[in-house]
């Protein structure tokens, strides 16, 4: 009667329907170097293909700072957004120079959204972008100024996504490779697909190594639309980059 019971309580367990695993919630904030070429959404396929269920959502305007965020500028809902919903991380991007060039008003609206989202308690990440154009001729502290900048916010809560050193080891490493579009401000889509892979190892903890080329979904009408592609090589060169970085 033992190994009856026994092979009875085997096909409970083998009958029993696994238990649906919800997709975690993500919002991205920021501008257009958060939306050029869908990173957000790249970021969501590229943990797909690791098979990490995410749900991305974004909240962007372009040229928005948090000020702008926080105000309901550009037609912007974002902290209505952040109260009535329940995301597990949320990505803060403000104007690209504001961190460097607007200090007391960049650290104003970090701490602000900080507060907010902290009463939500969800993860934080401050996505640290690279240098612009109207940065050069100018000294910053730091090898990463943006980074620098936002290090004083870093806690036990708070990370930073190096997205600005991905950049600068690529540029060393592959200078004849553009991670920029004709302005030498906003990334191409060799930069966005870098930048998406530090988001996936910084968001998830998964490398990189081995990922797709491109990205596809599809619409509302079921038309296949590509979120984004770079060429073969060009994809192993901006794994193996962030594969080597060291990310918390």
């Amino acid at each position: 009667m033992k190994y009856i019971r026994h092979i009875g309580f085997l096909f409970l367990l083998v009958s029993t329907p696994a238990q649906k695993i919800e997709p975690e919630k993500i919002l991205f904030v920021g501008n257009s170097f958060t939306f050029y070429f869908n990173l957000p959404l790249v970021v969501e396929s590229m943990a797909e293909e690791k098979s990490i269920k995410l749900n991305v959502f974004q909240s962007t305007a372009g040229g928005a700072s948090l000020k702008d965020h926080w105000d309901g500028k550009k037609k912007l809902s974002t902290k209505s957004i952040i109260q009535k919903n329940s995301f597990s991380k949320i990505i803060l991007q403000d104007y690209s120079t504001n961190p460097v060039m607007k200090k007391t008003e960049s650290m104003k609206y970090f701490k602000k959204f900080i507060n907010l989202i902290n009463k939500q308690k969800a993860e934080i990440y401050l996505y640290g972008t690279w240098p612009v154009p109207m940065m050069e001729g100018k000294e910053f502290p730091g090898i990463d100024p943006i980074q620098e900048a936002l290090k004083p916010l870093e806690s036990d809560n708070i990370q930073i996504v190096p997205v600005g050193t991905a950049f600068r080891l690529f540029q060393k490493k592959h200078p004849k490779i553009s991670l920029f579009t004709s302005d030498n401000k906003h990334p191409s889509p060799v930069g966005v697909y870098l930048a998406a892979c530090v988001f996936l190892k910084t968001l998830t903890g998964r490398s990189p190594d081995g990922l797709y080329r491109r990205f596809d979904r599809k619409d509302e009408s079921g038309k296949k639309v590509f979120l984004g592609m770079v060429e073969k090589s060009d994809a192993k060169k901006c794994q193996a980059i962030v594969s080597e970085m060291e990310i918390k």
